[in-house]
């Protein structure tokens, strides 16, 4: 239950965030997609239940905020989860490099699944710019993740030491 508090008011900061400051800092296509930063870092350092409840919520939201067909962003942010969470529970993720190269291939594979169903749904053409734009934005958010990985990190380590959790 601590965590799910942690999750949700983090997740809502980063939607905020996302929405209202890096909209106006890039180009709207390119945007670093930090709610999807988040879900990877639950998936890498939370609690597998938590973060399913977690990951699923900041979905919906995510569904309704950006106008996508309802029940992309859960099932996007799902499979994001899953990948990091099931190498944290196999290998030590502990080193950046790691952790980096897991946000690459998650966002890569995450953007590519928003793209397909987009493609599917008839909402977009499948063209060549496709492609670089899913290069471009999986580059983009996952370069965020050396700003924003050690401040989730202290985030956490700070809440943990205000509530007495483990």
């Amino acid at each position: 239950m601590k965590e799910l508090i942690f999750f949700a008011v983090v997740g809502v900061s980063m939607l905020v965030v996302q929405c209202c400051v890096l909209g106006q800092i890039f180009p709207l296509e390119y945007k670093p997609d930090l709610t999807l930063l988040l879900v990877i870092w639950i998936g890498l350092k939370g609690d597998y239940v938590s973060g399913l409840f977690s990951v699923f919520f900041l979905g919906i939201v995510e569904d309704l905020l950006s106008g996508a067909p309802l029940g992309l962003f859960p099932v996007i942010y799902l499979v994001a989860f899953m990948f990091p969470a099931y190498i944290s529970l196999n290998f030590d993720v502990e080193s950046f490099g790691l952790s980096w190269s897991i946000t690459i291939l998650t966002c890569f594979i995450s953007f590519c699944i928003v793209f397909v169903a987009r493609w599917l749904g008839g909402q977009i053409l499948f063209e060549p710019v496709i492609i670089k734009f899913v290069i471009v934005k999986t580059i983009s958010t996952s370069l965020c993740l050396i700003l924003l990985k050690p401040l989730l990190d202290g985030s956490w380590k700070g809440y943990c030491r205000l509530i007495g959790a483990a």
